[in-house]
């Protein structure tokens, strides 16, 4: 009856924190009055107006070149996760929960040369974000963007491992809930890598290489970024040092755009468990930079069918020093405390007219994980603040709070055009908290629950937002 009673205010609490919530959005669902919709069709066509006449201005000028005949993905009216930035109703599993359901897997069969495990997770959620720009809504009645959102989603993982080799893999199938207005199932690979053991020697040494898909936050560590697909190949060196910890690198090459020939690099390395601490140091770089032509995947008119150089989309070597410590508590149903603080920076960041002649291009992030998910009536709490400057991340593969961005606009586009700032906000600059909250009704069943608030960290880039999303998850795993 403890863990009932416990579970049950726990929850009360979410509850009365949606209520409040709900309150103060209804309030703001009050028709604009006619001098804000004026306002509101007054500044959308002169923005229309100053991106039609920036492009043609650069297309006198030559600046937008024109591709070859095979005009790339764009041009067939493809659209992948990303490239218009961020979906905002994905909000990333913290690892406890990753773990979670990847430690579920309860179907295994004993193969010829090796095992074949079968997991996965069923999910119905609820999303209900709030936004406003410069004191306008941009979410919710009189707006284009909906308020509310459901979706079901099904994940599953299927492994296959034999003495030398092996291969992941994980499938996803979403779609947005209703009769009208929902959206068809869509099909996407998350993973699927093959992997080679090169060199293994007990716990003292592991040497592997894979290759294929896999999203980088499966391999690469940080709560901004990291949110996209990371095609290419993975090499992995580990080695147990003594008195030191277990020290890890690992890293390798990736496709962004195999029509342009561009390819990016990442690295990490890392040790845990520093002297036999609880304290760990990880330091990553990732590089999406390149001067020669690139196609133009923003939001523009003729995006794909236009190459650019230096293009500002890619403009990015980022490195993370991000710091953490672990260790075990007494609290009920907890068992760890793990704390952790990064920075960030964008070493290729240029200043332009669209940053006000600066390079934005910090980050940080800290917070806390208390607790995790292994059995019934575990609980998990997690709590962190970011600050994201404009140009500290690909907007692409920001995998923080963000803030919205109903509008789908990019700072990329406003930077490749001239224009000033303030008239596009893009998907970084911001700063705000997030709390996730989960619990294990049962080995298999668990809710989680997550809300998150951001403001502007520049207000004169972008406007002044104000933006706070809350997600209910109920999520099954097998």
């Amino acid at each position: 009856m403890e863990k009932v009673r416990s579970f049950i205010f726990i929850f009360s609490i979410f509850c009365l924190l949606r209520i409040a919530w709900a309150a103060e959005e209804v309030a703001s669902d009050q028709p604009f009055l006619e001098t804000e919709q004026t306002e509101t069709i007054d500044l959308e066509i002169e923005t229309e107006l100053a991106l039609e006449e920036s492009i043609a201005e650069q297309n006198e000028a030559g600046t937008l070149t024109a591709a070859v005949d095979n005009l790339g993905p764009g041009a067939a009216g493809f659209t992948a996760e990303g490239d218009i930035g961020p979906d905002a109703d994905t909000m990333l599993d913290p690892r406890v929960l990753r773990d979670f359901i990847e430690s579920r897997g309860l179907i295994k069969c004993r193969q010829k040369e090796g095992n074949l495990i079968i997991a996965g997770d069923v999910r119905a959620r609820w999303t209900t974000q709030g936004e406003s720009l410069n004191g306008i809504k941009q979410r919710g009645t009189g707006t284009n963007t909906a308020l509310n959102t459901f979706r079901s989603e099904v994940n599953l993982f299927l492994d296959y491992t034999a003495p030398k080799a092996w291969v992941t893999n994980k499938l996803r199938w979403v779609n947005y809930d209703g009769s009208d207005g929902g959206t068809a199932t869509k099909t996407e690979t998350d993973r699927a890598f093959i992997g080679y053991d090169i060199y293994h020697c007990g716990d003292d040494v592991d040497c592997y290489i894979e290759v294929g898909r896999t999203r980088l936050d499966y391999l690469y560590e940080s709560r901004v970024e990291f949110s996209t697909f990371f095609d290419g190949i993975h090499l992995f060196y580990q080695k147990k040092i003594p008195t030191i910890g277990q020290f890890t690198i690992h890293g390798g090459p990736f496709v962004i755009d195999s029509f342009t020939n561009h390819y990016g690099w990442a690295m990490e390395t890392f040790v845990n468990r520093w002297a036999g601490t609880g304290f760990s140091f990880k330091y990553s770089i990732i590089n999406w930079n390149r001067s020669a032509p690139t196609l133009d995947y923003g939001n523009l008119t003729g995006s794909g069918n236009v190459t650019i150089a230096n293009n500002p989309r890619y403009a990015f070597l980022v490195s993370q020093m991000l710091f953490g410590y672990e260790r075990k508590i007494g609290l009920p149903h907890c068992k760890t405390l793990y704390a952790y603080a990064a920075v960030l920076c964008n070493h290729n960041a240029r200043p332009s007219k669209t940053t006000n002649s600066q390079k934005l291009n910090n980050a940080w992030y800290a917070g806390f994980t208390l607790g995790k998910l292994c059995k019934a009536c575990d609980w998990s709490l997690d709590v962190i603040y970011q600050s994201v400057q404009a140009q500290a991340v690909p907007e692409f593969d920001l995998a923080g709070i963000g803030h919205g961005n109903a509008a789908n606009t990019l700072l990329s586009d406003a930077i490749l055009l001239g224009l000033p700032p303030g008239v596009v906000g893009g998907f970084a600059n911001y700063r705000g908290w997030e709390v996730s909250f989960l619990y294990a009704m049962t080995d298999s069943l668990s809710l989680r629950a997550k809300a998150a608030h951001s403001t502007p960290r520049d207000s004169g880039i972008g406007g002044d937002f104000n933006y706070k999303v809350f997600d209910m998850s109920v999520i099954f795993a097998f």
